[in-house]
């Protein structure tokens, strides 16, 4: 089975996207994969920009690249910030291209995207932005569905899992599509 990456584009607390990025790992360990769940701020970052290239990446820039590298695919949750992703993500994610030689960042990834907000759009608006960053300027194979959850103040039951069962029902499949992508993915 592969082994997986998750992490959430937010880390303060209360995230609802932190939420969302430990209901994923649960189900992805549920379903075979390998799962690592780490939290973006623990790798607290730089903001990036060109000296990057000329001088030695900080460590935790570097720590956050070798996660990436030991795993055969990604779950990235991402908040909207005016109908966009965060810059924190971004940065991490750049840092991560400077880490990684050989070409994009992401290359040889398999990576599945979902985020979730009280909006009624569910941070869709975010995730087709990030998906395509991904795609063309980090080089990763991203699975074609996204889970966008809205309404995520009132998504969740008691028990931790969301509680609209279509919602749910989409987060395994997107789960059981990465573990299919990732494992075929050399």
């Amino acid at each position: 089975m592969p082994k997986i990456l998750v992490f959430a584009g937010s880390w303060r607390p209360g995230s609802m996207n932190t939420r969302l990025a430990t209901l994923v790992a649960k189900k992805l360990a549920a379903a075979g994969a390998e799962v690592t769940q780490i939290s973006l701020g623990d790798y607290p970052l730089p903001l990036i920009d060109a000296r990057a290239f000329d001088n030695d990446p900080p460590a935790e820039a570097k720590a956050l690249a070798a996660l990436v590298e030991a795993h055969d695919g990604l779950f990235i949750v991402s908040p909207e910030y005016n109908a966009g992703y965060p810059p924190a993500l971004k940065n991490a994610l750049d840092w991560i291209s400077i880490v990684r030689s050989g070409g994009p960042g992401l290359r040889g990834k398999v990576v599945a995207l979902g985020g979730a907000s009280a909006g009624s759009l569910g941070t869709y608006r975010c995730l087709t932005q990030l998906r395509t960053v991904l795609e063309l300027g980090f080089g990763a194979l991203l699975v074609p569905e996204m889970l966008a959850v809205a309404g995520a103040d009132k998504a969740y039951g008691e028990d931790g899992e969301l509680s609209d069962r279509r919602t749910a029902g989409f987060l395994d499949k997107v789960v059981a599509r990465l573990i299919k992508v990732a494992a075929m993915h050399p």
